[in-house]
């Protein structure tokens, strides 16, 4: 039996079992081609016999770079990997090596760097280069987008925005859905002229007034008095980033929303300590989830973690004085 055939066997036995969906099997085909594909840029195949090494730059091939992601791409390795084992093909240590990489091991900038803004700057910088790059007549022609980009860095689920009332919209916060929301000054400007606005201008074959329809919800826009689904919202922002070619993609409603999350985290951190890993409670109240184990805590704050190592990497714990 050559070395190829131990894979041809390996993905017919899955293919066939009768367990399995049309769907997950597709899937499980999509990810071998994934593999192979990964394994000809690094020359070298898992029948050769991997190092942790081999592994990790084959993971990394493959775009790995959260630990959800991680343990489903080990697993489906290591089935096969354990297979050509028992067969004799590959050494102990190669299944060892394996199991030892960590989502530590993996180089993951390229992964944060787009996947976060690393504070509120960032996401500001992105905004305005954005108006600049796009053909306008008027800033406020993205009001609509604007504001659910700060509503969605404030903390507000895109359910929550979705909610949000003129008449919620306060001098200096926003108290809706039982949350009172206090945005820095330049946030909280924004949306009050947002809330206030009745019009703005456009270009078609002549510059002209487009008015928005009267409502009482925040979020609305020429053709109607309010946005009711989510993804007609997600339209909207992603609209406005695809609007510069510069800046195309740049906007996702929930890369914004747990950019402010992390963000604050960081700056809790900074002010009273590190947030202690098991602490269900606190983990909750900072990240504004409800987790039902430990577990799925402490993965959201391991997760957070390597978005301060990222973003942060000199940061320090204040003493217990300062805190």
């Amino acid at each position: 039996m050559d070395n190829s055939s131990y894979r041809r066997q390996f993905i017919e036995s899955y293919v066939s079992d009768y367990r399995f969906t049309e769907l997950s099997i597709r899937t499980f085909e999509d990810i071998w081609k994934r593999i192979e594909k990964a394994e000809k840029a690094l020359e070298k195949t898992l029948e050769d016999g991997y190092s942790k090494e081999d592994y990790i730059n084959l993971l990394e091939r493959l775009n790995v770079a959260t630990i959800p992601v991680l343990t489903v791409m080990k697993s489906k390795i290591l089935q096969y990997v354990e297979y050509i084992n028992a067969a004799g093909l590959i050494s102990d240590e190669c299944v060892k090596a394996l199991k030892a990489v960590t989502i530590k091991d993996l180089k993951v900038a390229g992964y944060y760097d787009s996947r976060y803004f690393k504070d509120f700057p960032s996401l500001q910088d992105a905004i305005d280069s954005t108006l600049i790059a796009a053909e306008r007549v008027d800033d406020a022609i993205f009001g609509t987008a604007i504001t659910a980009i700060y509503l969605a860095w404030c903390g507000l689920t895109i359910e929550e925005a979705m909610q949000v009332k003129k008449s919620e919209v306060l001098d200096d916060c926003i108290v809706t859905a039982g949350k009172t929301i206090r945005p820095i000054t330049q946030i909280m400007e924004y949306i009050k002229d947002y809330r206030d606005a009745t019009e703005y201008k456009s270009l078609g074959r002549a510059i002209i007034t487009l008015k928005y329809v009267p409502s009482e919800w925040l979020l609305r826009n020429t053709r109607c008095d309010r946005f009711d689904q989510g993804q007609r919202l997600r339209i909207s922002i992603n609209q406005f980033g695809n609007s510069s070619e510069e800046s195309k993609n740049l906007f996702n409603y929930d890369k914004i929303y747990w950019s402010g999350v992390y963000s604050r985290a960081y700056i809790y951190e900074r002010t009273y300590g590190v947030i202690q890993a098991n602490d269900v409670a606190k983990i909750e109240e900072i990240f504004g989830e409800k987790y039902s184990t430990v577990a799925l805590a402490n993965r959201r704050l391991y997760d957070y973690h390597l978005f301060r190592e990222h973003f942060f990497p000199t940061y320090t714990p204040p003493s217990k004085e300062e805190a």
